[in-house]
């Protein structure tokens, strides 16, 4: 079979990957220039490997003239090499193309193909890792990774030709040495069942519930190991939510039911130190007057920390209206701005034209924007950069606005607290400002995702547009 096509090199490549048997692509100096999968897996080589090798290294015919001489032939009885020197014949079946004044040449090993020997249980196996919602990850004794299911390269965020094949630190170079989902140890015979771990694609993090177990051959000898997971942060953030909830709605009702009873002596305090206040200064005493703005000022924050209580149990009466995040963000930005140039940071706003708007109340938006913003600010207190960038999440029918901060990042081990009422590592924070964020957004259908890899930090605000809107806006 030989004929002459008219595609483009991508075109060609998307093609080869459909293919159900080994092929190849070469360029008229017979060297690789694409493979799919199916050749990858015979001949046990990675992508990188393979690419631009020269045929011969592969591929042995009897006859020693060119391939280009020798493509009139409709087919061609040849060898496949392998570099473990496995000898499988073939038929060859090829197809010629010119593009751009460059001539390729596709073969087609049609009697290779690694499913020709599957038995039925091995043919379910192959369909059930592909259809099933699970990542699944095969390590040799090698450390090798020699299989990995489409949603494991969707959750790592790889593809799959240009890791397979390949060793752990070559297709994750940037892996954490004591990232369990891929570890030297799982070789050693160390089972894991019902392990929850994290894994960062992106700037998302994805949490992952793993197991693992060791593949032996029929002398009990071990050959690989191999990996288990499932994506369950959706599972996790919602129980995280509830408990978050819980925990707010608590805090709340013990607020409402002491915040008079603690206002009411306040004011009374308050009062009574303002007056002692004017009397020291009548008689010059400065020093017990600093004492007493000392005193309340304290005052003012206990006041303010019990009017935060108060946001925790039942946000303000909000009006829910339609709101363009633009124009929030506009009206915050000299502010945001202002506090920036006291901490010497640079603040980038990259807005989106033409972004539907969303149901919200406009005045607590601008408080999470504004106390997500100014954490950002503060956590580099050396100076650094700020970017506000808006963009839309039509897979989940949001509006995202990213703020990402070139601070030091947040450590793994406090990421997951940030959002728990009293939890701060700042002097003088009372811990309920991203509480407080996190249930105003809660409240219109939205959430708040944290991403912090070592060096800066993204908080992505996520909030939901009617499709309705959308087209009308669009």
């Amino acid at each position: 079979m030989y004929f002459a096509v008219e595609a483009s090199l991508n075109e060609i490549e998307q093609f080869m990957e459909q293919m159900p048997f080994a092929t190849l692509l070469l360029n008229e100096r017979e060297e690789i220039v694409a493979v799919n999968e199916l050749f990858l897996q015979v001949v046990k080589c990675d992508y990188a490997q393979v690419k631009h090798a020269p045929l011969h290294q592969f591929v042995l015919f009897e006859d020693k003239d060119s391939l280009y001489v020798r493509s009139s032939f409709h087919s061609l009885e040849g060898e496949l090499i392998t570099l473990e020197r496995e000898h499988l014949s073939s038929d060859v079946y090829l197809q010629r193309w010119v593009e751009r004044d460059e001539t390729y040449m596709l073969l087609l090993f049609t009697d290779i193909t690694p499913e020709c020997n599957l038995s039925m249980l091995q043919r379910f196996a192959k369909n059930f890792i592909a259809d099933v919602n699970m990542g699944i990850l095969v390590i040799d004794r090698e450390e090798r990774l020699i299989e990995l299911s489409d949603v494991a390269c969707r959750l790592l965020g790889v593809k799959r030709k240009n890791v397979i094949n390949k060793s752990i630190k070559e297709a994750f170079p940037e892996l954490p040495h004591d990232q369990l989902l891929l570890h030297r140890a799982l070789l050693d015979g160390v089972i894991v069942r019902n392990q929850v771990t994290s894994w960062t694609t992106n700037n998302r993090r994805y949490e992952l519930l793993m197991d693992s177990n060791l593949l032996r051959d029929e002398y009990g000898r071990v050959i690989a190991a191999y990996v288990v997971f499932k994506d369950i942060t959706n599972l996790r953030s919602l129980d995280e939510q509830i408990q978050r909830n819980d925990r707010l709605a608590m805090i709340g009702q013990i607020a409402a039911g002491t915040a008079h009873e603690i206002r009411n002596p306040l004011t009374s305090i308050k009062g009574f130190l303002q007056v002692l206040k004017y009397g020291l200064i009548e008689k010059g005493l400065t020093k017990e007057k600093e004492y007493t703005d000392i005193m309340l000022k304290e005052i003012n924050r206990i006041n303010d920390l019990v009017s935060e209580f108060l946001l925790l149990s039942k946000p303000r009466d909000a009006k829910y209206e339609e709101v363009k995040i633009s124009s929030v963000i506009g009206e915050l930005l000299p502010f945001i701005q202002n506090e920036a140039l006291l901490h010497k940071v640079e603040v980038r706003y990259e807005n989106v034209e033409g972004l539907p708007p969303v149901i919200a109340d406009h005045e607590l938006l601008k408080q999470v924007f504004l106390n997500v913003c100014k954490n950002g600010i503060e956590a580099m207190a050396d100076g650094g950069e700020l970017t506000i960038r808006e963009r839309l999440f039509e897979a989940e029918n949001k509006v995202v606005v990213d703020v990402h901060d070139t601070g030091p990042g947040i450590p793994h081990y406090v990421i997951d607290k940030i959002f728990d009422p009293f939890f701060t590592t700042k002097e003088n924070g009372t811990g309920l400002g991203l509480p407080v964020c996190q249930r105003i957004i809660h409240d219109i259908g939205g959430n708040i995702r944290v991403s912090s890899k070592g060096f800066g930090t993204t908080f992505s605000v996520f909030i939901p547009y009617h499709t309705k809107s959308f087209r009308s806006y669009g």
